[in-house]
């Protein structure tokens, strides 16, 4: 095989885990495309890398192109702008990013800077909280979520008083209560948001954030029981969002969709309730191809982006609408895929390890165990046609050969 452009394209996957991001040119180098136009000037990180020498850096050094982070909030907010357009749907969209994800200001800023207006943020603990107030300069949605004692409580409410719009998402009863004390010691009224614990389960790694046995989250009666403490206090006009999380990095978008139904289910059955519902938070979920597959792989996901927001806006639009409903506020609560791509750290090759040379492998003796026999045959049956169907035949007996050698039935030399 002849080495060459394509082929090096192919070999790194460069075109599919990149999002356009990335490629490689002529001179073989990696190349960055900041706002993912490939038809103008590239970075190359090659040439950069000689830039950070000639200044005295040293390897390694981490690179953030924050243009990136720009395109993708475009990316994401112009998603749901055509999924809302092409539905007809009335509630507006907000991108909120979790500071959790990376607080450097530099990405903090530069994300709240996006021309849209449409970039709010989520503090999960009060130190988080504590940065987003100051960084805010102007007003933004803030989404408080996490654990949260009487002062967390107290600086959301502080935060509401400055301009901003607060949404305080109540995971557990007891946290409601003190809630209701520090509102009315400081009479100041946020929205109140309520995490409801959804029966669906996405797979991941991060899946037991979601279902009915996890730790976040309301259940149903829970859920009901809250709405009796606010009518008991007077504020169930506060109660104006729900919100669920399934967990991160969810690869199958039939997760997602379930998730969606179920969680639009509740807000038509609470809103005809009389609860004054008028925002949805999604939450967080909306993967990352890293590896380029395109794949329910755990670090792929086999959906788009447009895809995605299609899936939020129908499942509220299609619930609203058979009920006659307001089409509510959509929020979501996507860090990774805001920024996942923007940073890249450029590292010295401290040494290359090659695969094993077996490319003439030599046939086994006569008295060699039958596994070894098998995969032989295996290896003269190949052929394009059937090379898939020869390589899972092949892994099989290579699995079969370990547990034999595990159980002294080949020996090291069979092995190797």
């Amino acid at each position: 095989m002849t080495w060459g452009l394509e082929t090096a394209r192919a070999t790194y996957n460069v075109a599919h885990w990149s999002d356009g991001y990335f490629d490689i040119n002529a001179q073989g180098e990696l190349v960055a495309y900041p706002d993912g136009d490939q038809t103008k000037p590239a970075i190359s990180l090659t040439q950069l890398t000689e830039q950070f020498k000639q200044q005295g850096l040293t390897l390694p050094v981490l690179v953030r192109f924050t243009d990136i982070l720009k395109n993708r909030v475009d990316t994401l907010t112009n998603a749901f702008t055509q999924a809302r357009a092409n539905r007809e749907y009335n509630g507006k969209y907000t991108c909120v990013y979790p500071i959790k994800v990376n607080q450097q200001r530099s990405v903090v800023s530069k994300l709240l800077a996006h021309p849209s207006g449409l970039v709010g943020l989520e503090a999960g603990s009060k130190p988080e909280l504590m940065a987003i107030l100051g960084v805010a300069k102007e007003p933004i949605t803030i989404v408080c979520n996490g654990y949260k004692d009487s002062e967390f409580l107290r600086l959301a409410c502080i935060g509401q008083a400055m301009g901003h719009s607060v949404k305080i998402v109540v995971e557990k009863l007891s946290e409601l209560t003190t809630l209701l004390e520090e509102i009315d010691n400081l009479g100041i009224e946020p929205a109140i948001g309520i995490r409801i614990r959804l029966n669906s389960v996405g797979k991941g790694k991060w899946q037991n954030t979601g279902g009915e046995k996890g730790k976040f989250g309301l259940t149903a009666g829970q859920v009901l029981s809250a709405v009796e403490v606010l009518k008991k206090h007077n504020k169930l006009h506060l109660m104006q969002m729900v919100h669920f999380h399934i967990g991160s990095q969810i690869a199958n978008i039939r997760d997602i969709h379930r998730a969606l139904r179920e969680c639009a289910r509740h807000f038509a059955e609470l809103t005809q309730l009389n609860v004054p519902l008028n925002t949805v938070d999604v939450g967080g979920g909306l993967g990352v191809d890293y590896e380029g597959s395109g794949s329910r792989s755990a670090c792929s996901m086999n959906y788009t982006v447009e895809e995605y927001a299609r899936n939020v806006v129908n499942a509220f639009a299609e619930v609203c609408d058979q009920h006659n409903l307001t089409h509510p506020a959509i929020i979501t609560e996507s860090g990774r895929a805001l920024t996942a791509h923007h940073a890249v750290l450029i590292t010295d090759v401290i040494d290359v390890e090659k695969a094993p040379n077996h490319l003439n492998p030599e046939p086994p003796l006569e008295n060699s165990a039958l596994v070894l026999d098998e995969m032989w045959q295996c290896l003269q049956r190949l052929n394009p046609r059937m090379a898939l169907e020869i390589y899972h035949d092949a892994m099989h007996l290579f699995s079969e050969a370990h547990d034999q050698y595990v159980h002294g039935l080949v020996s090291m030399l069979e092995w190797a």
